[in-house]
């Protein structure tokens, strides 16, 4: 019975002891410190535990009673005479009360016992960082790696620069360790990212820093590429697509490789507009000659590009036809070259306007032996394109619901489906679209979410509104015929609407869409007027971001007015500094105000 009795004293003790070892934590955690040290004395006179060193001497720290943490830190040291983590806890004691000669001369002792081991590194490093002496910390990382020249903290060590704002050894660190393991290639970039971010619009100086330490790497490089690549990446980041593309040939040249590097970057410049520069690139590619594997790929999306960029100068395009009829007859009509029958039909369709021919090619297309199912679908879709111009509206919906049946979880079928709730929005049925639409919004392709979310907020914002519905009708019907490119009789229709509806909120929709035809038929005034209207009326809503970047980039591009551009993007800057285009904007702005961003 005695011996019950005892047992159950001494588990209700041990509970106890647990109990309070977790309020008095909690105490800590919460930045209750006296509270904490209270409790911590109660347990540490009752049961001696290392367990209670950390969260005591931190709270003894936290309210400056260096004296009772020095001394809790002695008594360890007696009881743990090798252990060196309670050594330094004397010496952080002594360090903060004022006693630093002492201190130092503790410290240099302590480091005549380090070992430099792995482990007993990082606990005192991960001690000091905690108390902000940062410089002995990196003290304990360097002489670890004289001990141990395994140990490599090159990571860490570039922490603690980045502490003590010496961020070119910061940098040289992260590429030192980049360079010493591959594998970090991602930490590293991601750590540079931060630090470029960092400086934002006001200096380059960050990123002249990083430049010339990668470039520093690049010189050194021979079998590697990580810096090379890198390099191309920062540029990129700065938008310096001349300076990446350049860097890539060079890359591409002294590897030997087929240009697969140069391709992924064409593919950039055309997402972002860049076709001119993409251009440039697939002539790189093409000049590798027939046998290479992206040979056909380069050739498509070089025409793409040319198309793009000519069209958007206001060019003669129609010079590219023969281009197109060379390549065509130089490659054949297969299944590699599906997706130039496409494009080509898309160019005669959208730029010729020939659609007897563009119908033509399809069929040729879509009836080669062989094709894959993917391209088959694609050529569905420009066909479903093709028949909405010629005002085959039924036909053209039942080629795109063919693309979302048999693809419905692909983003092609997404596609499709977005194009089918588009034709039912020409045709007036708002709820169906609509329906469409909502399913879409959660789409894993964000370009196609994004429409989706556009055309529903159009429908949302201005469906309903009047009881006849008319406006909308009329304004769904003019989106049509501006599609078909039926320019003339999109104006009227437009127009139409705001003489009948003055004041109806789709005016600054109207304005913007009669803007964009305007430029797209080289009326530049016309369209300058237009975009000016939506700034002067519609400064409060979300298309007057657009009117201001659109206006910018007519006076730099097309009429080459430096001084009214900079004027414009500079508003953008300070008026929409959340809108999609500031990126683009500031760029720019300090290309045209003559920062010299492209300097060797």
């Amino acid at each position: 019975m005695r011996l019950i009795l005892v047992s159950l004293m001494i588990s209700t003790f041990a509970f106890s002891q647990q109990s309070n070892q977790q309020i008095a934590y909690q105490y800590y955690i919460n930045g209750e410190f006296e509270k904490a040290i209270s409790l911590y004395e109660e347990l540490m006179n009752v049961r001696f535990s290392v367990a209670y060193y950390v969260p005591y001497y931190t709270s003894l720290l936290k309210l400056e009673d260096y004296k009772d943490a020095e001394y809790l830190a002695r008594k360890l040291v007696k009881r743990y005479p090798k252990d060196l983590q309670y050594q330094l806890g004397v010496i952080i004691a002594q360090h903060k009360s004022g006693k630093t000669k002492k201190a130092d001369i503790a410290y240099k002792r302590l480091l005549k016992d380090f070992d430099g081991g792995h482990s007993q590194t990082i606990n005192l490093a991960n001690i000091l960082i905690r108390n902000d002496l940062f410089q002995k910390a990196l003290d304990i990382y360097i002489l670890s790696e004289q001990l141990n020249p395994r140990n490599s903290f090159g990571m860490q060590k570039a922490q603690l620069f980045a502490k003590i704002e010496e961020v070119e050894l910061m940098l040289k660190e992260y590429l030192n360790e980049m360079e010493r393991d591959p594998a970090k290639k991602q930490i590293v970039t991601s750590q540079i990212q931060r630090f470029l971010d960092n400086d934002g619009i006001k200096s380059d100086k960050n990123y002249k820093l990083v430049k010339r330490l990668l470039l520093l790497k690049v010189r050194a490089e021979q079998e590697r590429t990580d810096f090379s690549e890198m390099l191309i990446w920062l540029f990129m980041q700065n938008h310096q697509f001349r300076m990446a593309l350049l860097q890539a040939k060079a890359l591409d040249k002294r590897i030997q490789s087929d240009g697969q590097g140069v391709y992924d970057l064409a593919e950039v410049f055309l997402d972002k507009g860049y076709f001119e520069l993409a251009a440039q690139a697939y002539d790189y590619i093409i000049a590798k000659g027939k046998q290479n594997r992206l040979f056909i790929d380069a050739n498509v999306n070089k025409l793409y590009a040319l198309t793009k960029s000519m069209s958007i100068k206001n060019e003669d395009i129609n010079i590219l036809d023969n281009e197109y009829k060379k390549i065509v007859n130089d490659l054949g009509k297969n299944r590699n070259t599906v997706l130039l029958l496409s494009n080509y039909a898309h160019f005669k369709a959208f730029y010729v306007h020939d659609l007897i021919s563009a119908d033509s090619l399809l069929q040729d297309a879509m009836t080669i032996s062989g094709i894959d199912n993917y391209d088959l679908a694609e050529c569905k879709m420009e066909y479903a394109d093709v028949l909405l111009l010629q005002g085959n509206i039924w036909e053209s919906m039942l080629y795109c619901s063919q693309v979302e049946k048999d693809f419905k979880e692909h983003p092609i079928g997404h596609e499709a489906k977005l194009r089918i709730a588009k034709i039912s929005y020409y045709q007036g049925d708002f709820q169906w679209a609509q329906a469409q639409l909502e399913t879409l919004k959660a789409s894993t392709s964000k370009l196609i979410a994004n429409n989706a979310m556009q055309l529903s907020l159009l429908i949302t914002d201005n469906y309903n509104l009047d009881t006849t519905e008319i406006a909308m009708r009329a304004f769904a019907h003019a989106d049509l015929l501006n599609y078909q490119q039926k320019y003339d009789e999109a104006i009227l229709k437009y127009d139409s609407v705001l003489v009948a509806f003055s004041g109806h909120s789709l005016s600054d929709e109207i304005y913007m869409r009669k803007s964009d035809i305007y430029f797209n038929k080289g009326r530049i005034k016309d369209a300058l007027a237009n975009y000016e209207k939506i700034e002067a009326d519609w400064s409060y809503d979300i298309l007057a971001d657009d009117a201001l970047y659109k206006r910018a980039k007519i006076y730099d591009t097309v009429l080459n007015d430096s001084i009214l551009a900079m004027k414009l993007y500079e508003q953008i800057l300070l008026e929409h500094n959340s809108s999609i285009y500031v990126a683009e904007s500031r760029k720019r702005f300090r290309a045209l105000r003559g920062d010299n961003l492209e300097e060797e």
